[in-house]
């Protein structure tokens, strides 16, 4: 069990701030709270607004009750893939541009298969599209192999792909190898 004394000292200005801070809104808008955690830092900062000595006093005089629930989102900033750089979709990770305004997020660029083609090149154009398909089986499976086959493996399995969806759109495929 992790408590606020085992962290770092930053991380613990930062909770003890997050604590306040949210004392400071559930004073505002007069709430007496339950709170639930889920993860170890979830934990702490529960335990450390329990403890608090300002919210102690709050819930003593508030009229509202609320559950509020803090979750560890740490593993959202992990990647569905490795860091040996032997896959195909770290490889993509790695190579293409941030989103704007995300951090892990990858931007790729859709405006090939559009209409908004232009000859300026001081235009910029975006039309993020997004890896992953969940709902899209053969998409899915696509993104599975980038994921977990070698990348020259995963780059056959692409090519495959290709040639089946340019095949069903009656378009013409030139086959060579490279």
């Amino acid at each position: 069990e992790v408590g606020l004394s085992a962290l770092p000292a930053e991380l613990r200005a930062a909770v003890r701030a997050l604590v306040g801070d949210l004392d400071s809104l559930f004073t505002a808008l007069g709430l007496r709270e339950e709170s639930f955690a889920v993860g170890a830092l979830s934990r702490v900062v529960a335990a450390e607004l329990a403890s608090y000595a300002p919210a102690k006093n709050r819930r003593r005089t508030a009229t509202n009750k609320a559950s509020v629930i803090f979750v560890d989102r740490t593993l959202d900033l992990a990647g569905a893939v490795g860091h040996h750089g032997d896959n195909l979709a770290e490889k993509i990770l790695s190579v293409l541009p941030k989103l704007p305004g995300h951090k892990t997020d990858v931007m790729v660029n859709m405006v090939e298969l559009t209409a908004l083609q232009t000859a300026d090149e001081t235009c910029s154009i975006i039309a993020p599209g997004c890896l992953a398909q969940p709902n899209d089986p053969a998409a899915r499976a696509l993104w599975e192999s980038f994921m977990n086959l070698k990348q020259k493996e995963a780059v056959m399995e692409a090519r495959r792909h290709l040639v089946e969806a340019a095949s069903r759109e009656n378009l013409p495929i030139r086959m060579s190898m490279g």
